[in-house]
């Protein structure tokens, strides 16, 4: 594996780990762009991805990354996880730019009800955060 996406994976892990922001600051670029299946366009500048990252990771419960590929600078994660009752399994898709922060994150969620569980807590946590 390459060097500089071992180096952003250890990083990554350590914010999934401890859902702290600050980790997560340093690993988006300024043009950074999330595609979802939530929305239908990509959506792209560093604080929106800042804000639905930190969302997601807020919102999943049971959290666990179940495999990694690796080629290049992209890397895909496998992971397992549930909000509330409703389990979920994903993959999140991320291109690491030479400075080894996220340039591109897709992620993929199944079955349709993880998605929506998502979706609504997601849409929620950021109109909470707007309204404080």
């Amino acid at each position: 594996m390459a060097d500089a996406a071992r180096k952003f994976l250890d990083r990554w892990y350590a914010y999934v780990e401890n859902h702290d922001p600050a980790l997560l600051e340093a690993l988006v670029a300024e043009d950074a762009m999330i595609l979802s299946p939530a929305f239908y366009k990509p959506k792209s500048s560093k604080p929106y991805v800042l804000a639905i990252l930190n969302a997601v990771i807020e919102g999943f419960e049971d959290f666990t990354y179940t495999k990694e590929w690796v080629d290049g600078n992209e890397i895909i994660l496998e992971f397992n996880s549930r909000i509330g009752e409703t389990k979920l399994k994903g993959i999140d898709r991320i291109t690491v730019n030479e400075a080894g922060q996220i340039a591109h994150i897709e992620v993929l969620i199944r079955p349709l009800n993880g998605l929506i569980a998502l979706a609504e807590h997601v849409k929620n946590t950021l109109a909470k955060d707007a309204a404080a």
